[in-house]
């Protein structure tokens, strides 16, 4: 299935807010996870997002997004001055201006093109960054599904755009091509174990980083992209990402559809994706 990877995308695939995405990829996307389409938005429009992003990652709205602004890699109340891994979640709802971006349209129109059973509509969007020669500002293996409630329909796309160049120095997406095919969940467990109660509930107030045990034949596939270049997954596939070694920032900003039903059954239940959300986690966590 390796070979479905088309390595001939970019900017030639784009005509105003469409952006076509081949049979071929729709298929890599369906049996092994995820994607790579490359040159998906130009220098100018990334250079409507980038100031942007310097808002929320330097804290602008920290005050008003309490944990939804926080280190990803370290437990909430960690010093802003001491982020390695810095997470703003749902930009759009704090800054309503910030939405309808050019990112958010041309993933809608691919969304729709990768999702041919029902309405894609856009769930949640977070920026992240890993701060320079901070080799623990990583993602451990997860499964995002890992982090949801459970809903009738599990489809998601999660659309993640480099915002500069991303490589295994800066700590690029890895994964484990077709390991969405796998019958079940792997078991999920905080970072910090001792969040885990005896009776095998999650405590998430201190943090929300969820972590999967490796297995020995897990072949690890690295995705490096460029600027402007995006990389797809669905939720089940494993996924992390590494420390960034650099000395530059790793920028990302990440949009994630999943079915309108889907995000109805999410919300009756008041999960929004914010870390704020109150939501009882004992009967809903997989």
């Amino acid at each position: 299935m390796e070979k479905l990877y088309n390595p001939l995308s970019g900017k030639h695939r784009r005509q105003g807010l469409t952006y076509k995405v081949e049979a071929s990829e729709i298929e890599q996307f369906n049996e092994l996870g995820y994607l790579i389409l490359n040159d998906v938005l130009t220098e100018a429009e990334m250079q409507t997002l980038d100031p942007w992003f310097e808002h929320f990652i330097m804290g602008k709205e920290k005050e008003k997004m309490a944990k939804d602004f926080c280190d990803m890699s370290q437990p909430y109340g960690t010093p802003f001055e001491e982020f390695r891994l810095v997470n703003a979640m749902l930009p759009s709802l704090y800054r309503e201006e910030f939405a309808n971006n050019i990112l958010q349209q041309v993933t809608q129109n691919i969304a729709n093109q990768l999702y041919q059973h029902g309405q894609a509509a856009m769930d949640y969007e977070q920026f992240l960054a890993k701060k320079p020669t901070k080799e623990k500002a990583e993602f451990a293996m997860h499964q995002d599904l890992g982090y949801w409630p459970k809903t009738k329909n599990t489809w998601t796309a999660t659309f993640s755009l480099a915002l500069n160049d991303a490589d295994v120095i800066n700590g690029c997406l890895y994964l484990i091509p077709g390991s969405n095919k796998e019958p079940a969940l792997r078991t999920h467990k905080p970072k910090d174990y001792s969040q885990q109660e005896e009776d095998g509930t999650v405590n998430r107030d201190d943090s929300h980083t969820l972590v999967i045990e490796a297995r020995p034949d897990d072949q690890l596939k690295y995705l490096p992209v460029k600027r402007g270049s995006l990389t797809i997954h669905d939720e089940r596939i494993v996924h992390g990402s590494g420390g960034n070694s650099s000395k530059d920032w790793r920028k990302t900003y990440i949009i994630a559809y999943r079915d309108v039903n889907t995000i109805a059954e999410e919300r009756a239940i008041g999960f929004t994706h914010s870390h704020n959300d109150t939501v009882n986690w004992e009967e809903i966590i997989h």
